[in-house]
């Protein structure tokens, strides 16, 4: 066992798995299981020289050299095998990755899954997770929503068992409602409810699946008048004890995540002067005594009449919010600050992440670490035509941050990517 070295991987559909068998779903697209599996690179951010990644794919050059320049040094552990699987379950089947795991000195995942439990167990760290049944509990639409209403606090919704109680939650919601999947994620599996057609549309489709012996469990709110979405981060020991990490402001399109940036400081003082914080540690101390303990991520909402709606969801596992918190500490002791932002673009053939950083060299845009502005590449190894997603951290003072984003597009089509969908996300 090598001492300190931590295994690190990561499965970003853990909701999927999370979820109980025979619930019924709302209509919705499909997911993209090829992109969210390739997110699993995104891990890497948390790793200390000498921790063990393992993903799916390589990690590309580029972007090892790129997290390089941020400090971030890893060994690497690829590992193929059947998409849409949890991660931690092609390692027990691979005996020379289950070898390296198995050496390391224990295991950090990005979210807690059944799969996850056995291979701690697997290799001699039984106990060092939390149960994979109250993760799944506590990470439930329902069980945070029971969480408001229990605390008094502002936002809580409905939570409805048929489709009658569907119909009467949505019914009794002024302006338009929002129909929540109690395991659904980034937008997926949230409805918007703004007319008497799509009601009746959501309502056959549940109907349908009641018909199939599928149970309903949805939660009910209204739509809020957003001026600024956030998310509050606290890290709980084992013990129970907990302590907070930070608050991103994100920046979403609809209900999908697009990016993060740091809040500023006055909006930090008017939060605690709003008792956000005691929330958070209000929140903390439930998920403890319900046997949680790791990184929480709690989600929540300024709106434009001055009121703060403090727990929206909550993640028990890991997050993009954390994870740019995590570079941000690598940067702010230069007077730089860290906006992830996720660029999804159009490659033609042939065009792969290599080129965005050779752009973003010549542009001397590329982070290398230290005092001097730039952008590092913390994903995008599985870039190819007719295209994908790449997360970029623009490390710069907040009031560059636009200057950057306008630079880096450049950057994206200099290197023969064509960006869509590029709104204001950091």
């Amino acid at each position: 066992m090598t001492a300190g070295r931590i295994a690190r991987l990561g499965t970003f559909d853990a909701e999927r798995w999370w979820r109980p068998a025979g619930l019924a779903e709302l209509p919705a697209a499909g997911r993209d299981h090829a992109a969210v599996d390739a997110m699993d690179e995104l891990v890497a951010a948390f790793c200390a020289p000498g921790d063990l990644l393992v993903t799916r794919r390589p990690v590309a050059a580029a972007v090892r050299e790129s997290l390089a320049g941020c400090g971030i040094e890893f060994d690497h552990c690829p590992l193929p095998g059947a998409p849409a699987v949890p991660l931690e379950r092609l390692v027990p089947a691979d005996p020379r990755a289950l070898a390296r795991v198995g050496a390391c000195a224990g295991l950090d995942p990005y979210a807690v899954l059944d799969d996850t439990v056995r291979l701690a167990a697997r290799c001699g760290w039984a106990g060092s997770l939390p149960a994979a049944d109250v993760v799944a509990e506590v990470n439930s639409k329902s069980w945070s929503n029971e969480l408001v209403r229990r605390l008094g606090l502002p936002g809580a919704g409905r939570v409805v068992r048929s489709a009658d109680e569907l119909a009467a939650a949505v019914a009794a919601v002024p302006g338009v409602a929002v129909v929540k999947d109690p395991f659904g994620v980034s937008g997926r599996a949230m409805l918007e409810v703004r007319t008497e057609g799509v009601l009746r549309a959501v309502l056959r489709t549940v109907r349908a699946q009641v018909a199939r012996g599928r149970r309903v469990e949805f939660v009910v709110q209204p739509k809020f008048a957003k001026l600024r979405d956030l998310s509050g981060h606290v890290l709980i020991e084992p013990g129970g004890r907990w302590r907070p990490l930070g608050v991103r402001v994100m920046t979403n399109r609809g209900f999908r995540h697009l990016g993060s940036a740091p809040a500023e400081p006055a909006l930090v003082t008017s939060l605690r002067a709003r008792g956000y914080f005691d929330v958070l540690g209000t929140v903390a101390e439930a998920l403890a005594r319900a046997g949680y303990w790791g990184p929480v991520g709690v989600d929540s909402m300024l709106l434009r009449d001055g009121s703060l709606v403090p727990v929206l969801e909550i993640n028990a596992r890991r997050s993009l919010g954390l994870l740019a918190l995590t570079l941000d500490r690598r940067t702010r002791e230069h007077g730089l600050r860290c906006h992830l932002w996720e660029v999804t673009v159009t490659a033609a053939p042939g065009t792969r992440i290599a080129a965005l950083a050779g752009a973003l060299r010549r542009e001397g845009l590329l982070y290398q670490g230290g005092a001097r502005p730039g952008v590092a590449l913390v994903s995008g190894s599985g870039l190819a035509a007719p295209g994908g997603r790449v997360h970029c951290a623009l490390m710069c003072v907040p009031g560059d941050v636009t200057a950057m984003r306008r630079r880096l597009l450049g950057a994206v089509i200099a290197a023969g990517l064509r960006p869509h969908g590029a709104a204001d996300a950091a």
